[in-house]
């Protein structure tokens, strides 16, 4: 990891590693202007959710100040290292004069090969409302840990890189295997989703809510002693 890094001591231990990621990725110009400008912050930690209010004392005068919402960790690594990679987006988007140009910094994200993420969050995006979605999770959740691990962990940390939408067809059609569809999506919840983006299956949805599940399950048990 880029020793540099550490000067943005508000964030999270579980940050970094993504961090060092998608600064990695990231133009080398860009890299070195961010990482020694001390004008430029991040900040990102889980006690920040529960407090009325918190303090913090930089040593330089800010100009840029980066907030990750700490819940992030609950995401998927692509959604996750997308998110921070956005926000470097709009920080140059700023510079260049085009402060909340969502085209200018889709065109950032792809030229720096984060394409694939974006895409992956898109979608994830267009669906996470969706009947099908919820009802993934929510029988998700009801499972014990152990027949999620063993149904659908093999499959975990591809979707956690990638997201569905990248898998190629015969891995998602193994995974959609793995689930009794007809038993738990019925007819109904399939006509009730019409609005799903093109192409798009109602029980692909419903897989994208349980991996959602399957990586809550994942973080709490690391949490454990």
């Amino acid at each position: 990891m880029d020793e540099r890094l550490s000067r943005f001591k508000r964030c999270d231990s579980w940050l970094y590693p993504y961090l060092d990621r998608v600064f990695l990725r990231l133009p080398e110009s860009l890299r070195e202007e961010i990482l020694n400008n001390d004008g430029f912050q991040i900040v990102s930690n889980a006690t920040l959710s529960d407090v009325c209010g918190e303090f913090f004392h930089f040593d330089n005068p800010l100009q840029f100040l980066v907030y990750l919402n700490p819940l992030l960790a609950m995401q998927p690594d692509h959604r996750l290292e997308c998110s921070i990679a956005m926000e470097l987006a709009n920080y140059v988007a700023v510079k260049e004069q085009w402060d909340g140009d969502q085209q200018r910094i889709q065109d950032l994200l792809i030229s720096w090969g984060f394409e694939n993420e974006f895409n992956a969050v898109c979608f994830c995006s267009a669906v996470a409302g969706s009947k099908a979605f919820k009802r993934g999770y929510e029988w998700a959740r009801k499972q014990t840990e152990d027949y999620l691990m063993l149904h659908f962990g093999i499959h975990y940390d591809e979707w956690n890189r990638k997201g569905l939408v990248r898998m190629s067809t015969d891995r998602l059609e193994k995974l959609r295997s793995q689930v009794p569809m007809q038993r738990l999506l019925p007819t109904k919840v399939m006509e009730d989703e019409k609005n799903l983006p093109e192409g798009v299956s109602a029980s692909e949805v419903f897989l994208e809510g349980v991996m959602a599940a399957v990586k809550e399950l994942k973080l709490q048990g690391k949490d454990r002693p």
